[in-house]
């Protein structure tokens, strides 16, 4: 890639945690907390990149003051959004293994330990984790589902271990076979499904099936005025992957995403179509009666925070 980073001349930390943060003081502050708290006997360094915003200069950590836990901060000086903020963090980091969480998530305290032993022991690129949702102060538990996620477990379904906040992916790899996110993607939505399916087709991904990290949701809308970036964001993966016409269900669970993108807009006829393809590909697909309600009336962002409140998404 042409924007990889210097490699360093020797490693410092063991791992680099990229935090990116848009206006969340207070999460922020425990996120950047639970990571300096991690059971990992070495040297973590944490990067908080601020995206769209100014940087509090108070949070640094001056790896004099203290070499084992540093916190440097960055501004986005890429592409604005949280692809952007995670590339941006991931260049500057030191270490020779990349982590990445959002302000709004927490570590448990065994996630760094636990994860590069596995990078250690199996010698892969990238190793994922169950999680923990924590829905209005409500935990739900979702552990990874299998303990070695394959390309076509994506394809088949969206686990929710197949994302960024849970992975840790060898610096490397992220800049070269696997490649960064991408910043282009509309609306930045979708970025992790489209890294994950670029990770798990390099290699197979081990999985540390226990919930490892804390990700803390808010039941609101964060599609509402947007769904047409979602809806174009998720066409580029079924373009970028058409192994998906393969995988019959998993084809009619995008399908059925875009079809609910569609109806949220108020495009009735093109939404009944797409609700069409949606079930030529599989008639059981739930999306496409979540898309037919959308197009009875049903806000949106209605079924969507009713999805939310159980630990569930569209």
């Amino acid at each position: 890639m042409t924007d990889q980073p210097a490699r360093p001349q020797a490693p410092t930390y063991d791992l680099s945690v990229v935090i990116s943060t848009h206006d969340r003081p207070r999460q922020l502050r425990e996120a950047i907390a639970a990571i300096r708290d991690q059971d990992h006997p070495g040297p973590i360094e944490t990067i908080v990149v601020w995206d769209r915003a100014e940087a509090e200069e108070e949070l640094a950590v001056d790896p004099a003051v203290d070499p084992h836990r540093p916190v440097r901060l960055l501004v986005n000086d890429r592409t604005p959004g949280l692809p952007g903020s995670r590339n941006c963090g991931a260049r500057a980091a030191q270490a020779p293994i990349l982590g990445f969480c959002d302000d709004d998530d927490l570590w448990l305290r065994s996630k760094a330990r636990r994860q590069l032993q596995l990078l250690a022991d199996t010698d892969s690129d990238t190793v994922v984790c169950g999680m923990e949702l924590e829905v209005d102060g409500k935990p739900f538990a979702r552990p990874g589902s299998l303990p070695l996620l394959r390309y076509t477990h994506l394809l088949e379904s969206r686990r929710i271990e197949a994302n960024m906040v849970a992975a840790l992916v060898r610096r490397d790899a992220f800049w070269n076979e696997i490649g960064p996110l991408d910043e282009h993607i509309p609306g930045g939505f979708a970025e992790d499904y489209d890294w994950m399916l670029r990770a798990t087709r390099h290699q197979p991904v081990p999985v540390v099936v226990d919930p490892l990290i804390r990700v803390r949701w808010v039941v609101q809308s964060h599609f509402r005025q947007q769904w047409p970036a979602w809806e174009a964001a998720l066409r580029q993966v079924v373009d970028r992957n058409p192994e998906f016409a393969g995988v019959p269900r998993g084809r009619a669970r995008v399908e059925g995403q875009i079809a609910v993108a569609i109806a949220a807009q108020g495009r009735r006829r093109d939404a009944l179509r797409q609700i069409r393809a949606t079930l030529g590909w599989s008639w059981r697909e739930p999306r496409a009666a979540l898309a037919a309600a959308v197009v009875a009336g049903i806000p949106a962002e209605r079924l969507a925070a009713a999805l939310n409140r159980r630990g569930r998404g569209i």
